[in-house]
């Protein structure tokens, strides 16, 4: 890995970890294309599953107020683990050209759709969508570790507070990325050098992380979220490039 590469992870891994922190969405939707750039996209989900939990597991402990709104969501959360199981079994018979795809594919959607994909569901439309958001969201977890379009915007839909929605969403991706990494250790996808980078991974990460927390609600939406654009865009360019052309 040369020193370019080593500092686009750095960066990247950096502000996936501020977009974390502030919205509780963003890091592998981010990350993921950065790191697939440089190991390989099947690689790059397995070494970003790591940060993912322990992402999740600080902003849940940030509050006990989430376990009040989970009993709620249990429909959601066990058809999330049923899908990120069979997510994975996908994962681990795919080939990198597919998976590439997939990646910049989601990447499409949160860009052009994230914020519709849901719309605003009533009582009875959202009892129904519970489930099948839950299972759809575990798939892409699974397979791409990109859920955060569609859960985070069937959250959005609910109307919860900032920090509800945060914590919520959260704790909700936690339980899935933990599944994920169970999964993925099952099926022999993580190896020694894997899991060593999944580790270093969450060195930028975390202090990222830390510093999205600290300036929630004090960010200015606007230029921060055409900075993850302007990022996702030359990431997910930039696999695909090394994918189809290199």
């Amino acid at each position: 890995m040369g020193a370019v590469e080593l500092l686009t992870l750095i960066v990247g891994l950096g502000v996936a970890g501020l977009a974390k922190g502030a919205t509780a969405m963003g890091l592998p939707l981010i990350a993921t294309p950065i790191l697939a750039s440089v190991f390989g996209p099947r690689q790059a989900v397995v070494i970003i599953s790591i940060p993912i939990v322990v992402a999740n597991t600080l902003l849940v402990l940030q509050s006990w107020r989430v376990w009040s709104l989970l009993p709620s969501l249990l429909p959601l959360v066990a058809a999330n683990a049923v899908g990120t199981v069979f997510g994975a079994f996908l994962l681990a018979g795919l080939d990198q050209r597919t998976f590439a795809v997939l990646i910049a594919a989601m990447a499409a959607l949160f860009l052009l759709r994230g914020g519709r994909l849901v719309g605003d569901p009533g009582t009875r439309r959202a009892r129904f969508l519970v489930p099948v958001v839950g299972f759809a969201g575990g798939v892409m977890q699974g397979t791409t570790s990109i859920s955060s379009p569609l859960i985070g915007s069937f959250f959005h839909a609910m109307r919860l507070e900032p920090r509800d929605y945060v914590i919520t969403l959260a704790a909700v991706f936690q339980i899935s990325a933990i599944v994920q990494v169970i999964s993925y250790d099952a099926l022999g996808l993580f190896t020694p050098e894997l899991a060593t980078l999944g580790v270093l991974a969450c060195i930028p990460m975390l202090l990222a992380l830390m510093a999205g927390i600290a300036v929630r609600g004090r960010l200015d939406q606007v230029r921060f979220r055409q900075l993850i654009v302007v990022l996702i865009v030359v990431s997910v360019a930039n696999l695909l490039w090394r994918t189809f052309v290199s």
